[in-house]
């Protein structure tokens, strides 16, 4: 057991001197290759997601996870225009920035790398098997992708693709590497910090807490969203209302849905239309006094209901005395995802933002833009509720780190022991070049 996972990473880690050092032309290649075999392959896709959906719904799945299991036909096409996508964004790999030339002639600057040999745990979501593999490759990375039992059959089809597809754009078949393991198999895997550099698990709270605690390797967390919007003072309440329910009816199980809404007590006269309008699309209402006084046929809210990430149709709705309140409220409920304010008052907003300690913060548009693909990277490896080393919506220039370059022209720091005779010293004209600062 413990040879085969070492194995594994040991793969991984060689393949990764290889990407590190790929032009974005073959990294390009892979990806659009890729999308022709998932286009290619479609039925055989399909017909492997479905074969994993019946399994699951035989075994009493979760109805959540069952959903974040499909994999149909426009889950598909959405994977092959995002890899498109992908391969017309610009390589991060190489790109040198913040270059300065020092006092003494140094040309200073950071040159960005990728991060090494990426581990990616995640449950159903066969998709990420998709995204993850392009996402590391095109910013020099390798990865393992350990998804769970139930996309098994569906998984192996993509990673069988993704050999193909590293064949032909010339890259090692080590560089993406989709497994299977036991648990027991998974906790080796998560000691092998000499081969390993980072993890990213995608899933449940518990399944992200068992990996944080049980890592030798730093791991990035990609915990529960308790996402909030606040209508505002000044807010236009037909914005308001559709930036409400998308934030929510779009996509309820997803982690930047909104959970709960905030009414600035200026708005609380609205608060019975909203209800109301929530109610006719079939989501349950839970309600602080102030709205219950508004509209009875809300359910009484606890504080229970204020840390829930309901990842259903549910909101819960307070009333607020204020911008400061509805900030605080954030700030000891929510869980640093995503926050909106929807108000025309622009002081106000410009306190939210500023204010607001969260991944990604929102003004007059819905939640549901805390995504990849919306913000232009492509596609997301996941959405960091950490602040080190990412944070938000993960694309290709998270998946770097960087390191200095410093371009000289024969300075040296010291001088007194540099005992050089004057008899037989080397000399020449002196060179002032300032060194490249664009891209090696």
């Amino acid at each position: 057991m413990v040879q085969r996972v070492t194995d594994i990473a040991a793969r991984g880690r060689a393949a990764a001197r290889e990407t590190a050092k790929a032009d974005t032309a073959t990294k390009n290649a892979l990806l659009l290759r890729m999308a022709g075999l998932l286009k290619e392959h479609h039925a055989d896709v399909l017909a492997a997601n479905r074969e994993d959906v019946k399994t699951a719904k035989s075994r009493g799945i979760d109805g959540k996870l069952l959903k974040r299991l499909s994999f149909g036909h426009e889950k598909i096409m959405s994977r092959i225009e995002a890899l498109k996508l992908m391969a017309g964004l610009p390589d991060p790999v190489g790109e040198i920035t913040h270059m300065q030339k020092r006092p003494n002639g140094l040309m200073a600057g950071r040159m960005r790398v990728p991060l090494g040999l990426i581990l990616m745990i995640y449950e159903a979501r066969p998709h990420v098997t998709v995204n993850g593999g392009a996402l590391a490759v095109k910013s020099g990375n390798t990865v393992i992708l350990r998804g769970g039992s139930e996309a098994s059959r569906c998984n192996r089809v993509l990673g069988e693709l993704w050999s193909d597809a590293l064949q032909a754009a010339g890259l090692p078949l080590d560089a993406i590497q989709v497994v299977t393991s036991s648990h027991e198999e998974l906790g080796e895997m998560l000691r092998l910090d000499d081969h390993i550099d980072l993890v990213i698990p995608r899933g449940g709270k518990g399944l992200i807490k068992a990996v944080a605690e049980q890592s030798k390797i730093p791991v990035i967390k990609h915990f529960e969203g308790i996402c909030h919007v606040y209508v505002g003072t000044l807010a236009d309440t037909k914005k308001a209302l559709r930036i409400i329910l998308d934030s929510k009816l779009l996509m309820p199980g997803v982690c930047n849905a909104a959970e709960t809404v905030l009414v600035d007590e200026s708005m609380e006269w609205w608060v019975k239309s909203l209800v109301d309008a929530l109610e006719r699309r079939g989501v349950e209402v839970r309600g602080c006094p102030a709205v219950r006084k508004a509209a009875p046929q809300a359910l009484p809210a606890t504080d229970e209901d204020w840390s829930t990430e309901y990842l259903d149709t549910i909101y819960s709705i307070k009333v607020v005395r204020g911008t400061g309140e509805a900030i605080d409220h954030i700030a000891t409920y929510g869980s640093g995802h995503t926050d909106a304010i929807v108000t025309e008052d622009y002081s106000a907003a410009h306190r939210f933002v500023r204010e607001v300690d969260s991944s990604v913060v929102l003004v007059n548009a819905s939640t549901m833009f805390c995504d990849g693909q919306a913000l232009g990277m492509g596609a997301e490896i996941g959405i960091s509720t950490d602040r080190l080393h990412a944070r938000g919506p993960m694309g290709l220039k998270e998946l770097t780190t960087y390191k200095h370059v410093v371009w000289g022209v024969g300075q040296i720091m010291g001088r007194e022991h540099l005992m050089i005779e004057s008899e037989g010293k080397e000399s020449g004209p002196e060179n002032t070049s300032e060194g490249p600062t664009k891209r090696c």
